[in-house]
């Protein structure tokens, strides 16, 4: 079993273990139902919306983050490579089913799954089933469709009980995109959280943005606008965009930036973000929303599993919080809040909202693929000084 594969397997025993599950948790589907993956790349090419750019450890980004490089592999995340821009595919707007969406296994995967947490020795087809098949049931990414999303499956039924309240929160997530930009048209997910600024990453900030510090220091690169489109859903064509018109300032120690937006619509209102930290962070339910995007340096068969090969679209991807860690952010040890919602490039600058508060408690920054995904604690920005001054919706 080679350095991939043993991650792969670590990481399912570890998610099974936190959220207390098995193959029995799991629908199995009956045969011939479901296809058995094969030990190949699918052969559809992936659906973009745009270019998009990749999440943050590349050095396109300049941020000297965690890497999650595979022996004898040539794929690091710390290498990023600009990619030409694909074309949209329209579909019509589809309508929210109330049928709750079910993840289910295979026979042979459930097999695999309970050969995985019983220690017994694996095969080579064991491991593509657990990649495959019980990876993308325990850490689904939802499509969020009309402003809100499908009925989801027990183990998840918290985020169906807190609904009423999470609906509004989607409104206030978007997509960052660039006009007149040489590389790239999305850079990243931003979210509303002032009566006029978004949050985003810094080194999402840094591809369109010149200076350092704040205020008048900071300027758009010349000829480059930004916007948020804060619809961007799977299946739609429809776009609300938010004219992001200046950056405000960028932290120092962390990997954040606020920008400047104009006239919020009606529906858009500001995120609460924490001003403290939750109970606790080890096994609470958490959520990313945000625009993931493909990730020519992961395998596609990897990003097909999860997100079907649809990207830089509007996803709800939920997970578990797993305490801090300490990791690199533009060559500083910070410490983190730990994650292990399943996230790609674009996920950056993603919010994480805490499920027991109904709060913003984290940015997503980073991740280490089959280990752990990181996040910036934002009560911890209330003591920033890059942010002193600027009105945040802290609670």
């Amino acid at each position: 079993m080679d350095t991939r594969q043993a991650r792969i397997l670590e990481h399912v025993r570890a998610l099974s273990l936190r959220d207390n599950v098995g193959p029995d948790s799991f629908p199995i589907a009956a045969t011939g139902a479901a296809q058995e993956p094969e030990d190949s790349s699918p052969d559809e090419e992936p659906l973009f919306a745009e270019d998009s750019f990749d999440e943050g450890t590349g050095e396109s980004a300049i941020i000297d983050g965690p890497s999650s490089s595979d022996e004898g592999s040539s794929r690091t995340r710390r290498t990023r490579s600009t990619r030409e821009s694909r074309p949209v595919t329209s579909r019509k707007r589809r309508v929210r089913p109330t049928q709750a969406v079910r993840p289910t296994l295979t026979p042979e995967a459930a097999k695999s799954y309970a050969r995985a947490l019983s220690g017994k020795q694996l095969s080579a087809q064991d491991i593509i089933h657990l990649e495959a098949i019980v990876l993308p049931t325990l850490r689904p990414a939802f499509d969020i469709v009309n402003e809100s999303y499908d009925l989801l499956p027990a183990n998840w039924n918290i985020w169906n009980q807190k609904r009423p309240a999470v609906d509004p929160l989607l409104h206030g997530v978007g997509r960052l995109q660039l006009t007149g930009h040489p590389s790239y048209t999305l850079v990243g997910t931003g979210f509303v959280c002032g009566p006029n600024a978004v949050l985003t990453n810094r080194h999402v900030a840094q591809i369109f943005v010149e200076g350092i510090g704040s205020g008048a220091a900071l300027t758009y690169t010349p000829g480059v606008t930004c916007a948020m489109d804060m619809l961007a859903e799977v299946g739609s064509s429809a776009s609300l965009l938010l004219d992001v018109d200046q950056p405000l300032t960028f932290s120092d120690l962390w990997d954040v930036a606020i920008l400047h937006c104009q006239n919020l619509p009606a529906a858009v209102t500001p995120l609460p973000l924490a001003s403290a930290a939750p109970a606790t962070l080890n096994g609470g339910d958490v959520t990313i929303v945000g625009y993931p995007s493909y990730d020519p340096y992961e395998s596609l068969a990897d990003q097909a599993n999860i997100f079907r090969t649809v990207f830089d679209r509007k996803r709800f991807q939920p997970g578990k919080m797993n305490g801090r860690a300490d990791v690199l952010s533009f060559g500083k040890t910070v410490s983190a809040i730990t994650h292990d919602c399943s996230t790609l490039g674009g996920n950056s600058g993603s919010a994480l909202l805490c499920a027991d508060t109904m709060q913003i408690i984290g940015i997503h920054f980073s991740g280490v693929t089959h280990v752990s995904n990181y996040a910036v604690p934002v009560w911890e920005l209330m003591a920033d000084p890059a942010f002193a001054g600027h009105a945040l919706n802290f609670h």
